[in-house]
């Protein structure tokens, strides 16, 4: 809770909020864009799925109104799906050319550590393995929706695994030196980095929120991982 305290309170001030805002503009002009096309796209997909020639005997059946609208709500609820996590993992995108410098200014106002980064190189290779990960995790999720229940949320476990890890990197990468970031990743994630992933990915799955908060994820968990990887305190 304290670090939860401190997060919100460096996340509101001036400096932080500017950042927030980046993502945020550049994510909704995004997501317009792919949420007016992915609409059209969707809707012709659904269409020519079902539709049928005109001498065919569901043809009274696709012609009906009420056939139309279920057909329309479909590609309204995939395109708001589909637009919800491109616009989040664009937003995290984004933010990651802001981490470097978030990061070091929390350091410097809290912890004056030296701190390494580690190389593009590595981390590519890393962003590399976390995709061909996902990958697999994703094909299994693809099998599942075979399962009653289990299918209406299975792709967002994969999807998860693809945020903590993405946003655990970019983190890692812009404090830890070579040793302890390969330690990190090496094992699992604490309890405290998951929990606390996993309540940004619920959030993130609030439209326009999960955009402007992409900033205070990074405040929150660079705090956590001074404080619990590092086992650093607060100086004066």
């Amino acid at each position: 809770m304290s670090i939860l305290k401190l997060a919100i309170k460096d996340f509101l001030s001036l400096k932080f909020l500017k950042f927030a805002f980046i993502p945020l503009i550049f994510s909704l002009l995004c997501m317009t864009l792919l949420g007016m096309l992915g609409f059209s796209l969707l809707f012709d997909y659904f269409n020519s799925l079902f539709s049928v020639s005109e001498d065919s005997f569901w043809a009274w059946f696709y012609a009906l109104h009420f056939v139309q609208i279920i057909i329309t709500i479909i590609s309204f609820l995939f395109s708001g799906f589909i637009i919800i996590f491109t616009s989040v993992f664009l937003a995290l995108f984004i933010t990651s050319f802001l981490t470097p410098f978030i990061t070091k200014e929390i350091n410097q106002q809290y912890y004056h550590f030296q701190t390494q980064s580690i190389s593009n190189t590595r981390v590519f290779f890393e962003i590399l393995k976390i995709f061909l990960k996902f990958i697999g995790i994703f094909l299994l999720c693809t099998l599942a929706l075979f399962l009653p229940f289990i299918n209406l949320f299975v792709y967002y476990f994969a999807f998860y695994y693809l945020f903590h890890k993405l946003l655990m990197l970019d983190i890692t990468s812009s404090i830890l030196d070579k040793e302890k970031f390969n330690n990190f990743h090496a094992d699992f994630s604490p309890f405290e980095f998951k929990f606390s992933t996993l309540c940004f990915y619920l959030l993130s799955s609030i439209p326009i929120l999960g955009l402007f908060l992409q900033v205070f994820f990074v405040i929150f968990l660079t705090h956590l991982t001074y404080q619990k990887i590092l086992k650093l305190k607060i100086k004066s």
